[in-house]
């Protein structure tokens, strides 16, 4: 925060990741929240050292956006903050080389980055990662007459920054992970499903999530899904809650079966399943 005479500036970051699911919002008057980012993730193992991030300006107002390297946690409910730098993230930026660092989109207009890995030949076996940050820069304020006597009440205005994160995800040597589903319940009064989502070994895991139910008479119906849930070490497991379908009743004696698979694009592999039977 800045602070002048009588005018403060105080700046809200409103941020978003795109490697777990989220409730659409509406986009922010001009332009810097019209943000379209692809891929969302992206994961460097094997021979593979660079990689394309496609940006686009779907807004009617021209926007730019600064990007850069930030480190981010992930809580026990999947939520994902950014963190200050610490030694070990400072030397993993400087195995990514990526370019433009800014980027300024007119409406409808995209932009490629291209990312660009140099992994040394002593880095330790296991998973490293950093989120590509996408932040907004807002435009100039617009012009303020100076008035003539100085006013003696403080004058706030909140400039809101909009950006979006990706994880860029480094793998060396052989890495594996196994990821199991517990504890599911219903929570009647949240009218949601909840279970967690249990992750062992050196890299992380990522997936879809699918409940369906089973009825003791007829055929089996999807109640929820969720896609692009990700459990990153050193998590060892993130809590999921999916909000059922409102007005949607639950026979009693029927099951729910819960499934976490790969996304289709990697092959929809079932990586863990459950079951559930309602009293």
């Amino acid at each position: 925060m800045r602070s002048f005479r009588n005018w403060t500036m105080p700046v809200l970051l409103v941020w978003s990741s795109l490697a777990f699911p989220q409730t659409p919002q509406p986009p922010p008057p001009g332009g810097v929240g019209d943000l379209l980012v692809a891929p969302t993730r992206v994961v460097f193992e094997g021979r593979k050292r660079t990689a394309e991030v496609s940006l686009s300006n779907v807004g009617q107002t021209r926007a730019t956006y600064r990007i850069s390297l930030v480190r981010m946690e992930m809580d026990e409910g999947g939520g994902i903050q950014e963190r200050p730098q610490d030694p070990g993230s400072e030397n993993l930026q400087s195995l990514f080389r990526f370019s433009p660092r800014e980027v300024t989109l007119e409406p409808q207009e995209s932009q490629t980055v291209r990312i660009q890995v140099r992994k040394p030949a002593e880095l330790p076996t296991g998973e490293y990662r950093l989120h590509m940050l996408f932040r907004a820069v807002p435009p100039p304020p617009e012009a303020v007459p100076v008035p003539a006597k100085v006013p003696t009440v403080l004058s706030i205005k909140l400039t809101a920054i909009y950006g979006v994160a990706i994880p860029l995800i480094i793998r060396q040597g052989e890495t594996s992970a196994q990821v199991g589903i517990a504890d599911p319940h219903l929570d009647l009064a949240a009218h949601s499903l909840q279970f967690r989502l249990d992750r062992s070994g050196n890299r992380s895991v990522f997936g879809d999530v699918r409940a369906s139910l089973i009825p003791s008479n007829g055929n089996p119906e999807t109640l929820v899904e969720a896609s692009g849930l990700a459990v990153y070490p050193p998590n060892a497991s993130r809590l999921v809650a999916l909000g059922l379908p409102s007005g949607r009743t639950l026979p009693p004696g029927s099951r729910i079966r819960i499934t976490f698979a790969l996304p289709p694009q990697d092959g929809g592999t079932l990586l863990a399943e459950t079951f559930l039977t309602l009293p």
